[in-house]
């Protein structure tokens, strides 16, 4: 899986974008007019007036849609490889759609968690919240 934007992306999408790859450890690609390889699966940062505002997961034959409200501005900057894990009693859906692993409760082990409550998933990095989307 791989991170990207629209074709003529805004500042602030674009640095969503790298904000979240770098969090899940995944490639961001400026795609411009670079077309789609087809056995892959995309994230696509998709804005509204210049600012985030949702995510087209697109793989082979399937499309699914995450839209939000971006809470607070992601810092742009290389995180250590630590995959992330999903945490919250009703944060199955979520796992899926970004392919992390679930876990129902605290896991003392893990750095990097997208904490899942009621309305936003919030992620974080050593117990900081690194930045929150509003669903």
């Amino acid at each position: 899986m791989l991170v990207t934007t629209s074709r003529d992306p805004s500042m602030k999408a674009r640095r969503f974008g790298k904000a979240l790859a770098s969090f899940l450890t995944l490639p961001y690609l400026n795609r411009g007019k670079q077309a789609k390889v087809e056995d892959e699966t995309w994230l696509v940062v998709v804005e509204d007036h210049g600012n985030p505002s949702g995510l087209v997961k697109r793989s082979p034959g399937k499309e699914e849609n995450l839209t939000f409200r971006l809470s607070g501005e992601p810092e742009v900057g290389r995180l250590k490889k630590c995959v992330p894990v999903v945490m919250g009693a009703d944060a199955l859906p979520i796992a899926q759609f970004f392919e992390l692993e679930w876990v129902e409760s605290s896991a003392p082990h893990q750095t990097r968690i997208l904490s899942v409550t009621s309305g936003r998933i919030d992620f974080i990095e050593v117990g900081e919240a690194k930045f929150r989307l509003k669903i």
